[in-house]
């Protein structure tokens, strides 16, 4: 599989060709991760940033809402009438700037902790999640947990605890390392983990001698042989 966000680029496709979206995001926040970015459609990494610093908070369907519930799906039309969303500071101040109306969110859980949401988004061209939607969400929901739980985040934190066990490697250097492995250029990582362009050179530079290499090619050459002479 290829991390970091292949699962989840996966999980985004099936959910726009079984639900008709505008947009979508995929954010895993599992603490064994050590990662903060997601993946996303029509999502600007500048919509994640404005949630975080500002507007996470205020958020009606916000996952700790529902964490001790058995609670999978749900969408800005269910959790209160749309009148009232749409009146929301919530939705004036950031969903309504970019575009979208209409908002789902399908949840994933590991021993009851939400670990990931996949956020679904309509503009005004389109209807509300209906019943059928919200049906077809919960209906993959359970496959897509699994999958989660049982191929992606195994494999992932393996390999991740393999480099650092063997090289030493920082969290965030692993980070860097794994986008270099997906085979994202600088700017591609730089933008992703939102750090600077010289931040992301500055980790490669820390990164080269822990592994014994001297450019970004030798290093994805030498951490891909030696993963698969792990998984083998």
């Amino acid at each position: 599989m290829n991390f970091p966000d292949e699962f989840q680029k996966q999980c985004i496709d099936l959910a726009q060709k079984l639900i008709g979206i505008k947009a979508a995001r995929f954010h895993i926040t599992d603490p064994h991760m050590h990662k903060k970015g997601f993946v996303g459609l029509n999502v600007k990494n500048e919509m994640e940033k404005k949630y975080y610093n500002k507007l996470e908070y205020i958020d009606p369907m916000h996952p700790s809402k529902f964490e001790d519930t058995n609670t999978t799906v749900i969408s800005s039309n269910t959790i209160m009438p749309h009148t009232k969303w749409l009146n929301s500071v919530f939705y004036q101040d950031f969903i309504k700037p970019y575009g979208y109306v209409h908002v789902a969110d399908i949840f994933f859980r590991n021993h009851g902790k939400i670990i990931a949401i996949l956020t679904l988004l309509r503009d005004d061209s389109m209807d509300e999640f209906g019943s059928k939607d919200l049906d077809t969400m919960r209906n993959i929901q359970p496959f897509l947990e699994y999958s989660l739980n049982s191929i992606y985040l195994p494999a992932r934190i393996s390999e991740r605890e393999f480099i650092a066990d063997n090289y030493g490697l920082t969290n965030r250097e692993l980070d860097v390392l794994e986008y270099a492995l997906s085979g994202a250029d600088n700017k591609t990582i730089a933008k992703q983990l939102n750090i600077s362009l010289p931040t992301v050179r500055t980790h490669l530079q820390h990164i080269y001698p822990k592994i014994d290499v001297h450019s970004t090619n030798e290093l994805i050459s030498k951490v891909l042989r030696e993963l698969n002479i792990q998984t083998s």
